[in-house]
């Protein structure tokens, strides 16, 4: 098995016996961050999702206001309730599509967010289907990692089957999965393997005709598709507006660009909110029953996402999603003048490409590029090269294409690429 610590973990390392000065932590702090890439090299993968400066200031500025009470207990914190119960309330909104009464509780992230709609369907079926003694779930091979995480702690299996030749939830293998102990399905918009929506519709449409939970996976979607679609792009059904699904997981901290870590869970109808809750009575002081998972949280992210959707608006987030498409657009059209390489067809913001010329292997071009310092997610089945996009990425395209030409030419030239070439510190 492999150890998780890092390479470079060292037990002999202790607590200072003397305390050390504020400058010269700061000055330790500049030192070790200096070994991370460049803003520019990682702007299209771990440094995505950020929007502008302008929203970093924000984020910034309104956690610094709830910094000395960064302990989110909203019965004892009226104020810091209004703040999140202001937040998702606007946040049920915009993943409503429309339909009345859907309702949404905080989390940490998307793995929090979709152990607790898993949960939900869990504690659903135990109530609904008592038969079911090893319940399971259906999810195409696309989905998210951390549903098999959530299916080990809850004691689901998790049935994988695999996605049709365009990246998409095969419905007939998603129908033919079902059995006996199936309590639910797990839909994306979009996965993160490929970027692709799952036919949604019809899976909700299944979910209808054997009575079972559906779950859409919208964290990366979650809050970019509804600006999008207002924009005129081409958007799949995917949120409450399509019969069947019963709960969604959507990311603040990624297209609502707020600091992580933040997301939402959010449930058709407040009666199922009864699914999602463990009350805890036994034991000598009050009920207790936490947003989600976790127990003590910050209130600082919550209160940072708050205070950006107040400063972005819808006219701010439209903004941004056309910004975020129309450098898509740009990539699309660079990447596509380089002989052999082909983008896989998909919706928003994740961009993915993959080579079709024996002459340009995708993980030689990966190597490349990874020589000149820029880093990228990606995808090994099959293997493809990912980027994650946000308004930010306009100021780096050109210089990502032009790095990009010239390795696909090396590449065919027969180079080779070592670590010697980075272009950012060691």
């Amino acid at each position: 098995m492999a150890n998780l610590l890092s390479d470079t973990f060292k037990s002999d390392y202790v607590l200072p016996k003397v305390g050390c000065s504020r400058e010269s932590i700061d000055k330790k702090l500049k030192e070790i961050l200096a070994k991370d890439p460049e803003e520019k090299f990682a702007a299209m993968a771990t440094y995505c999702h950020k929007g502008s400066q302008d929203v970093q200031d924000v984020l910034l500025q309104a956690f610094s206001k709830v910094f000395q009470k960064n302990n989110l207990i909203t019965v004892m914190m009226p104020g810091q309730k209004q703040i999140e119960e202001e937040l998702l309330s606007m946040c049920a909104n915009l993943l409503s599509g429309g339909v009345e009464g859907v309702v949404a509780n905080i989390s940490s992230g998307g793995t929090e967010s979709i152990f607790s709609g898993v949960h939900a369907a869990r504690e659903w079926a135990r109530e609904k289907k008592p038969h079911i003694i090893e319940p399971e779930f259906i999810a195409p091979y696309s989905g998210h990692a951390t549903l098999n995480k959530a299916g080990h702690y809850l004691g689901i299996k998790i049935k994988r089957v695999p996605v049709g030749k365009d990246f998409r939830g095969d419905i007939a293998a998603i129908r033919k999965a079902i059995g006996p102990n199936t309590i639910g399905l797990y839909a994306s918009a979009p996965n993160w393997p490929y970027g692709t929506y799952d036919p949604i519709r019809e899976f909700g449409q299944l979910a209808l005709e054997h009575d079972l939970w559906l779950h859409v996976d919208a964290c990366v979607g979650g809050f970019i598709a509804p600006f999008a679609k207002k924009l005129g792009y081409k958007i799949p059904d995917w949120d409450f507006s399509v019969p069947g699904v019963m709960s969604i997981s959507a990311d603040l901290h990624k297209h609502a660009y707020a600091m992580k870590p933040a997301s939402v869970i959010a449930w058709r109808s407040i009666d199922l909110l009864k699914y999602h809750y463990v009350r805890v009575t036994e034991w000598p002081t009050m009920e207790y029953a936490s947003q989600g998972f976790v127990g003590s949280r910050s209130s600082g992210p919550v209160a940072a996402a708050w205070a950006l959707l107040h400063f972005l608006g819808e006219d701010g987030y439209l903004e941004f999603t056309k910004r975020t498409m129309e450098n898509k657009r740009r990539l699309i059209e660079g990447i596509e003048k380089i002989p052999g390489l082909k983008i896989i067809d998909n919706e928003l913001s994740i961009l993915c490409y993959v080579s079709q010329d024996e002459a340009l292997p995708i993980l030689a071009i990966l190597g490349g590029m990874t020589a000149l310092g820029w880093l990228h997610f990606g995808t090994m089945e099959p293997p493809m090269i990912q980027l994650i996009l946000d308004p930010r990425a306009d100021q780096f395209i050109d210089a990502y294409l032009k790095d990009l030409a010239q390795i696909a030419a090396r590449v065919r030239a027969g180079e080779t690429f070592d670590e010697g070439e980075l272009r950012y510190a060691n």
